[in-house]
């Protein structure tokens, strides 16, 4: 099995190789040297996997979540136009009747569901996969017993230095104005075409931070498993009411995950903005006013500007300000948290 798993990695690692001098980095600000692409796994600590022996069963959701992602792009990609049944009925349908409801046992290969994704943007795919790397190890930290509540703070800080240790792909900790999703030519294009498939990818977004809330709101272990399981009963409630019971706009992390969002807020600020970077890479894909060949360059550049510290910002008061604006009923709801502190 561990043989395996070390060919699969080498394998990817010489396709990855092979894709960026074929592509090259053509994208002003966002080109580098390849070597910042790199694979990397979790920063080493005793507190690794501990979400997932803990919680085995949103562990392996995580899995089928990537297949989501991925397979929106690849068919993006492939099919730029593709009807609305292709996403909305088929895999909608697939996704909610047969993957989520037995997910992988392991993460899946992104690169392997999306190969023409993958090769289209790799910087992209990897700038994501690093973001939901910390997402894990935020929750390994929350999850872990060991750790008292009172360290868990420093535990975060450890691994949100890690993180920025790669700027190549990194999303800024400082909040981006929503004229970056919502104001470009290419901008609602996917929420238009495909809306019941948009919702579910932001009912992945609601369950993904209202666990955070769901660890902390908890005082004792017997308390966590209680939420853990009432946010993740609301996350099927929402799956099984179809397209009217899904989120109507991005959950954003001040309204959905407050307590999260007030103690750790710049790792808040991190998975707003990649929540937000999904969106836009799905408008650029699903729009055609910018034409395939120019695909690869738009998405890059949004990248680099969702890295980016010293433009398209606004302020951390205004991010909240906002969050609470838009309603977070049409975000998919607080979560329901039975034991709180």
């Amino acid at each position: 099995m561990k043989r395996d798993t070390r060919k699969r990695r080498r394998n990817r690692f010489a396709s990855w190789s092979v894709t960026v001098l074929v592509l090259g980095f053509s994208a002003g600000t966002a080109g580098a040297q390849t070597g910042q692409y790199y694979e990397q796994t979790y920063m080493r600590a005793s507190h690794n996997w501990a979400f997932r022996a803990a919680y085995p069963g949103v562990d392996r959701l995580f899995n089928a979540f990537d297949y989501g992602h991925s397979k929106l792009y690849e068919t993006l990609w492939r099919s730029p136009n593709a009807p609305g049944s292709v996403l909305d009925d088929r895999e909608f349908t697939f996704i909610t009747t047969r993957l989520l409801v037995n997910p992988p046992a392991v993460a899946l290969d992104e690169s392997a569901i999306g190969p023409e994704w993958a090769k289209l943007a790799p910087e992209a795919l990897e700038m994501f996969e690093w973001a939901h790397m910390l997402h894990r190890q935020i929750y390994d930290v929350l999850a872990d017993e060991r750790i008292k509540p009172a360290d868990k703070d420093a535990k975060v800080a450890e691994l949100m230095r890690y993180y920025r240790s790669r700027p190549a792909l990194a999303f800024s900790a400082l909040p981006k104005s929503m004229e970056l999703m919502e104001g470009q030519p290419y901008s609602l294009a996917f929420r238009k075409r495909f809306p019941k498939y948009n919702g579910l990818i932001w009912s992945y977004h609601w369950l993904q931070m209202t666990l955070y809330d769901a660890l902390l709101a908890g005082a004792t272990p017997a308390e966590k498993k209680a939420n853990v399981a009432a946010v993740t009963a609301r996350f099927w409630e929402m799956l099984r009411g179809g397209q009217g019971a899904l989120p109507e706009m991005m959950p954003m992390s001040p309204a959905i995950a407050p307590a999260f969002s007030g103690r750790f807020t710049g790792a808040a600020i991190i998975f707003d903005n990649l929540h937000s970077m999904h969106d836009v890479v799905s408008d650029i894909l699903a729009n055609p006013v910018v034409p395939r060949e120019k695909k690869r360059q738009a998405i890059l550049a949004a990248a680099a500007k969702y890295r980016d510290s010293t433009s398209n910002l606004t302020s951390i008061d205004e991010w909240r300000s906002m969050a609470n604006e838009m309603g977070v009923q049409h975000m998919g709801g607080l979560p329901p948290l039975p034991q709180s502190r």
